[in-house]
């Protein structure tokens, strides 16, 4: 493992004695902490993280270990919100998880069934599925970026798996991630060119339509929520306002057309979607765990994963939803302006 320093942050405070932050061993991207509990963090070990995280893990970043109730989630991300905006307030679209109680930027995602009325104070009942489950594949559409069809963009994702038995599958339900800021540098350089006069069109609609053929029992989105949601364009090559990296910036799973930038016509609708398909593929490969372009996150009791929604692709791995139940803990944060290629 590569240990990283630890010593360069300015900020005042007892920082954790223990905490180690090092690249994931044989990954091509993420790091992880040991030793810290985020229930204590203070604002400098946050910041080390922070750093490590867009330094080394190119985005992605790991703490081991962590026992939180969901207001302790909550807690946690109010600590790191100053790094990514803000935290986001869930507004409970079609699908969603019932809210808990205290926790107004955290949901649930997966199969879980409630083992007790009213669990983490929610309005359920036992043996009812209390989270949003997406039924997974394993195609190249099941990458994405998370709400690249909002005005803001999400800045960044936190999940976190609670310390429960039973509450994660033996085999499958990974989350895989890719790095765009890696594909877009491994491309040619008139390749890149050429990109950087592209924008492509994000789509809601698109999006939830995709999650309705999934799952049949999923409730419909109405037009009056499409009408509050537009699609929206955006530069298929952006530039991290930390690091000043270009990445590239697609979405195959609603992408709706390719424009071209100068003049602002949209490309023919099956060149469009080799395109982007031809771009995903430069980012995750095959897209399948062990290959050397994506990090496979396989799931443990108290992980805490945030990653940075900017300059990753991402996906979560199937796994046999009859036979194993899942549950992760989700925060969000605000989203920001979409910076264009640094060079015109």
């Amino acid at each position: 493992f590569a240990t990283l320093s630890t010593k360069r942050s300015p900020l005042k405070g007892a920082r954790a004695p223990d905490m180690q932050i090092r690249a994931l061993s044989g990954e091509p991207l993420g790091v992880e902490v040991l030793g810290a509990d985020l229930r204590t963090a203070t604002a400098e070990d946050v910041e080390r993280m922070v750093d490590a995280m867009h330094r080394t893990g190119r985005g992605v970043l790991v703490v081991r270990d962590q026992h939180l109730a969901p207001t302790d989630c909550e807690r946690a991300c109010a600590m790191l919100a100053p790094h990514f905006v803000a935290q986001q307030p869930y507004t409970r679209w079609p699908g969603q998880s019932k809210p808990i109680p205290g926790c107004p930027h955290l949901a649930l995602l997966g199969n879980y069934r409630a083992r007790k009325d009213n669990e983490f104070g929610m309005d359920v009942v036992k043996g009812e599925v209390i989270g949003e489950y997406k039924p997974a594949k394993q195609n190249l559409e099941e990458w994405h970026t998370d709400g690249s069809f909002l005005p803001n963009p999400k800045v960044a994702i936190a999940l976190y798996a609670p310390q429960l038995d039973d509450a994660l599958p033996p085999e499958g339900g990974e989350t895989r991630f890719a790095s765009c800021t890696a594909a877009f540098e491994a491309l040619a350089r008139e390749e890149q060119e050429k990109l950087r006069g592209l924008c492509s069109v994000h789509s809601w609609e698109k999006f939830m339509r995709l999650l309705e053929s999934r799952d049949p029992g999923r409730q419909k989105v109405t037009a009056g929520q499409i009408a509050e949601k537009p699609p929206q364009l955006w530069p298929v090559v952006r530039t991290h306002p930390v690091t000043k990296a270009e990445s590239l910036y697609i979405n195959p799973k609603n992408t709706a057309a390719v424009v071209n930038k100068a003049t602002g016509d949209p490309i023919p609708e099956e060149e469009a979607r080799r395109l982007v398909d031809q771009l995903a593929e430069a980012v995750v490969g095959d897209g399948l765990p062990g290959n050397s372009k994506v990090y496979a996150h396989r799931w443990k009791r108290g992980d805490f994963v945030i990653w940075d929604n900017r300059v990753l692709l991402h996906a979560a791995s199937p796994f046999d939803a009859e036979k194993y139940q899942r549950l992760l803990f989700r925060m969000e944060f605000k989203g920001e302006p979409v910076l264009g290629p640094s060079t015109p």
